[in-house]
């Protein structure tokens, strides 16, 4: 490949003409597919004479090819032309050479193409990077062995959350880390940019080493304490910084960057493995490490840490906002721990004044963002996602957790702290009053919510108060902020009532008014305020006539901020004002939808492929996105007893429900399918318009493949439960309907679960259409079978119950067209076999109602159709039919209880997040030290960790023959009881179905009634007799019913 023409095509990407830059880019993606054009860029990266902007941009074209189509799958290879095995080995080979050669601005691009060839290639196919990696960290050279830590890096990242190669890891850190913290403890002695960047390196090697596990070799006690002597070494690292320029940009300096992965790492062998309290229990692992971290190396981190806050508050020290999180949420990993609180206690009032309030006040970065973005401001402040990680969060959860964990030592100091500020500005003149420390303080009250107002907090009556002293009179603050954070307590001690309702109505209507304030954090504070207001009975009363204004100022808030925090809000409104809002209702689901497409359009713009783009990467306009659907689909939801206004809102709707299936924009499908399910159930039937959005859904699922068909059917569902009268006369639609069932079934993208969803959709089929698609029983039969005759082709219960009710589901659908069809391939005696084995398994109300009429069908099929082995097996069957029946009638108690406590969940006494006279008490009353006073809790964070422990791969439990867990553990997600399930089979009655069957055998086939009777011992002959009586009484009671 000529490199000379190369290079001037990449001159000409950046070149002012966009119409030259456009060309210069296809004829770039022409020659993407050249034999050598891997080899080339890396030529052209490395030379050293070429302008930086050229090399710029053919080292991020090398890292997009790279990561387009080094993995050669065949999903890749449909769209990008593959690497030539000549370039594959080209770059191994000089990879590391241009990395170390490069600029750092390269470095990070060609480090990261690194990491995609080391996921794809290293071991098995990169044998002699490892030999590389050591030659390189050996290296005299420093700017060699800076580029072996990044390599190092790398492939750490590559393999840290892998559990079958984990061992890559573990070798590593075994053979190479000696030398990393070798190179680390000389480079932070030395102030140069290139050691910093080598510090930072090493320690986030070491971090991500440890992130899911702690390998063996860095358990030793000498490591730790060679490690842990570097971290705290560069932690305590003075270096320089201009209080008057320092800001977050700061932290992005190589020396930063070092001590901020130096805390990090430190955080997370305390958190993880160094805590006792938070070690899952039944995980002895690391319970030595635990001990020998606890006793000889967090006192020593806890001063460092202690000193780092004492100079930040005096000054000295200077911490980025991430740091000082990282340093509250250690010390919060300390209360929890009964020595390390021993060693925190002294602190607590001073951590409390001089590092919890000062974070929680609004500060001058606040100002700036609420003047100059305060979109970005409502983002940050009210989404805690967008504010993880920040100082202010971390020292609140800091607050919450001396008050809620060490309340008899902590929270007397809190709040004389609080009210010790509020006094102070209460009793100041005007003009000399701070608003920032009132902010801080009713932050730190808002953060405390939880505890303050629950129902045994003993300060729960001064609260009523508080709030008509402190934060009612801040609605009408000079100052936005003020007026905002005003909202924000208020809305968090909403619950709290006050003796007299028109305080009650004032405080409605100073809300009310603050929905039109000229600040746009005030606004959406207000609207957030009202959510929960409109639990009120008078309020709800004074709502309704500004219902109208109220849901268009949330809409335009919504179109404001581009945010999901104004969708809850109006979701909210729309379930309790459902009736009021049928006359507006269409124009409200158009605004909506024009909210969505506006917002989907800014996406757009800024990814033009928005189909292929991460939505959680673009903004938070996808959430707003996703909001909107959300609000939709409730919307649609609580208007079900109008069906025309329903009808109205599809043909507003399902232009949306269709542009985001036809633009494949696949983070919104769940959003978008349940609309679609709304609007079927709703009016319990399939539109025209649903309907032609059913060919959208078999393209989709065409498309996307299988990815997504737990999503897709409750939609599915309901096209066959209220559209059946099509699908029997439409064989496009069944034919369509199969393929997206027998795709699943044979997959090889998909688990259980999904397949499960297919034999549901079977299912409901099936039990919809008897009588009308015989055509696809035998094809659903087939692609059961296919799994119950293969040894361990099931690997879990909820998918055997679900295989075996598909041929229940045949049977009960025409016991004739399913026993020919296991005949015909010799099946019946394997499945029947299998069927009996496992009626245990059949746990749930209409599992076992399936069961007795799949088995009770085939008593209809006269007796020369019948197979031979099932002739001789009738006694076996119907056996299985009354061990069914004996379980039945409890299976039906536990799920009417269970409804019971679903429709009862609220009513009773939730209130002990919050223990006020419980354990703690107790301990202090028994005459124990303050510091054990919260053993109890540490069992229960250990239980919360053991249980995360299970989640990611704990031992397996002990097995039965089945292979589905032993007999006393039983539990199937898959088979949970679904209280809102319906089916056809609900309207049938199981005793009257069987004495029915039983009836017309003996009338049709006296001679195979009379084998089955007398075959049965008379345990099973007493049954069969109650089961008789019962269904007399049923069909009683069903005829003084219908009387």
């Amino acid at each position: 490949m000529d490199a000379h023409s190369l290079v001037g095509l990449f001159e000409a990407t950046y070149h002012q003409d966009p119409a030259v830059r456009e060309d210069a880019e296809q004829k770039l993606e022409q020659l993407a597919s050249s034999e050598s054009f891997l080899s080339t860029l890396l030529q052209m990266i490395s030379a050293a004479d070429l302008p930086m902007g050229t090399r710029q941009a053919a080292s991020i074209y090398f890292k997009n090819r790279v990561r387009r189509a080094w993995s050669a799958t065949a999903r890749a290879l449909e769209v990008y032309a593959p690497i030539s095995e000549a370039d594959r080995s080209v770059t191994k080979d000089n990879i590391l050479k241009v990395i170390y050669s490069s600029p750092q601005a390269i470095k990070l691009q060609l480090t990261e193409c690194l990491g995609i060839i080391l996921n794809f290639d290293f071991p098995d196919k990169w044998p002699q990077f490892t030999h590389q990696l050591q030659e390189l960290l050996q290296a005299q050279d420093p700017q060699m062995v800076y580029t072996g830590l990044l390599a190092l890096l790398e492939v750490i990242k590559v393999y840290r959350y892998s559990q079958t190669k984990r061992k890559v890891v573990d070798e590593i850190t075994k053979e190479l880390f000696p030398r990393v913290q070798k190179v680390a403890e000389e480079a932070i002695a030395s102030d140069d940019e290139l050691a910093m960047r080598m510090v930072w390196a090493a320690f986030k090697s070491y971090y991500a080493a440890i992130q899911v596990e702690l390998p063996l070799a860095l358990q030793e006690p000498g490591n730790l304490v060679a490690w842990g002597t570097s971290f705290i070494k560069m932690i305590e690292k003075p270096i320089a910084f201009d209080k008057e320029t320092v800001d977050d940009e700061t932290a992005k300096e190589p020396a930063w960057k070092a001590k901020k992965w130096a805390i990090r790492s430190v955080n997370r062998l305390y958190g993880r493995y160094g805590n006792p309290a938070l070690l899952p229990g039944n995980n002895k692992r690391y319970n030595a490490f635990a001990k020998l971290f606890t006793a000889n190396f967090l006192p020593q981190i806890l001063q460092v840490y202690l000193k780092q806050i004492e100079g930040y508050t005096a000054g000295t020290v200077w911490m980025s906002s991430r740091v000082r999180g990282l340093v509250a949420q250690l010390l919060s990993d300390c209360v929890k721990e009964k020595s390390a609180w021993k060693l925190l206690k002294p602190h607590v009032e001073s951590i409390v004044s001089h590092y919890i309030f000062p974070q929680m006040c609004f500060a001058e970065s606040d100002q700036e963002l609420w003047e100059d973005n305060p979109v970005e401001y409502v983002q940050k402040k009210i989404d805690p996602i967008d504010d993880f990680g920040s100082a202010s969060l971390a020292a609140s959860n800091l607050l919450i957790d001396f008050a809620v964990d060490r309340k008899k030592a902590t929270l007397s100091t809190i709040l004389g702290f609080i009210n010790s500020v509020l006094a102070t500005y209460s009793q100041a003149p005007e003009e000399a009053r701070n608003p920032r420390l009132k902010d801080g303080a009713l932050a730190m009250m808002s953060s405390l919510c939880g505890l303050l107002s629950s129902r045994k907090s003993p300060i729960i009556s001064t609260l009523p108060d508080f709030l008509l002293t402190h934060v009612i009179p801040e609605f009408k603050s000079s100052y936005g902020f003020l007026r905002a954070r005003a909202l924000d307590t208020y809305c968090r001690y909403s619950s709290v009532e006050f003796p007299d309702k028109r305080i009650t109505q004032g405080i409605f209507e100073s809300v009310y008014g603050l929905l039109n304030d000229a600040e746009l954090p005030v606004r959406v504070h207000a609207a957030l305020a009202l959510q929960p207001m409109i639990e009120n009975e008078d309020i709800r009363a004074a709502l309704l006539n500004h219902l109208p204004q109220v849901m268009q100022v949330f809409l335009n808030l919504t179109n404001e901020i581009d945010s999901d925090t104004i969708t809850h809000v109006i979701e909210e409104f729309v379930e309790i004002f459902a009736d009021q809002m049928a006359p507006f209702a269409v124009q409200l689901a158009q605004q909506l939808c024009d909210t969505f497409m506006r917002v989907i359009g800014d996406i757009a713009v800024n990814t033009p492929d928005i189909a292929s783009a991460d939505i959680d990467e673009i903004s938070d306009k996808s959430m707003a996105a996703m909001g909107v659907l959300k609000t939709l689909g409730t919307l649609v939801l609580n208007l079900e007893s109008s069906s025309d206004v329903v009808y109205k809102l599809e043909e507003v709707i399902f232009p949306v429900i269709r542009f985001v299936l036809e633009q494949r924009l696949v983070d919104l499908y769940d959003e978008a399918y349940e609309i679609l399910d709304c609007c079927t159930f709703s009016v319990k039937a399939v539109s025209p318009n649903a309907w032609n959005l059913f060919g959208v859904i078999y393209d989709c699922f065409k498309s996307d493949g299988t990815d997504f068909i737990e999503e897709m059917l409750p939609s599915l569902d309901n096209y066959v439960s209220y559209g059946m009268d099509v699908v029997a006369a439409n064989s496009e639609v069944q034919s369509r309907l199969f393929d997206i069932i027998e795709t699943v079934m044979k997959s090889d993208r998909v688990g259980e679960t999904d397949r499960i969803c297919a034999c549901k959709l079977a299912e409901a089929i099936m039990l919809n259409g008897r009588g009308k698609i015989d055509g696809m029983i035998p094809g659903f039969i087939s692609l059961a079978a296919a799994y119950l005759l293969v040894k361990d082709a099931i690997e879990t219960r909820g998918f055997l119950v679900y295989s075996l009710e598909v041929i229940l589901n045949a049977l009960h659908y025409n016991p004739v067209i399913t026993l020919n069809v296991l005949e015909q391939y010799k099946w019946t005696e394997d499945i029947f076999t299998r069927l009996m084995q496992n009626v245990d398994k059949f746990t749930r109300v209409h599992d076992k109602k399936l069961l007795i009429l799949g088995l009770t069908a085939i008593l209809s099929v006269p007796a020369s159709q019948l197979p031979a082995s099932l002739q001789t097996g009738l006694p076996q069957v119907f056996d299985g039919v009354l061990q069914t029946f004996r379980s039945f009638d409890k299976a039906v108690e536990a799920r009417d209880a269970l409804e019971k406590m679903y429709e009862g969940a609220g009513e009773g006494d939730f209130d002990n997040e919050y223990e006020w006279d419980g354990n703690e008490d107790e301990d202090f009353e028994a005459g124990l030290e303050d510091d054990d006073a919260d053993d109890l809790e540490n069992e229960y964070l250990r239980e919360l960790a053991s249980q995360a422990s299970k989640a990611i791969g704990g031992d397996p439990e002990d097995e039965d023959d089945d292979g589905f867990g032993s007999d006393d553990d039983i539990y199937d997600e898959a088979l949970e009881e679904e209280l809102a399930f319906e089916t056809p089979l609900d309207s049938v009655n199981a005793h009257i179905h069987l004495q029915d069957k039983l009836a017309e055998l003996q009338s049709n086939n006296p001679a195979t009634y009379n084998i089955i009777v007398q075959s049965l011992n008379p345990e099973n002959s007493q049954l069969l007799q109650s089961l008789v009586e019962e269904a007399n009484t049923q069909r009683a009671s069903q005829a003084n019913t219908q009387q």
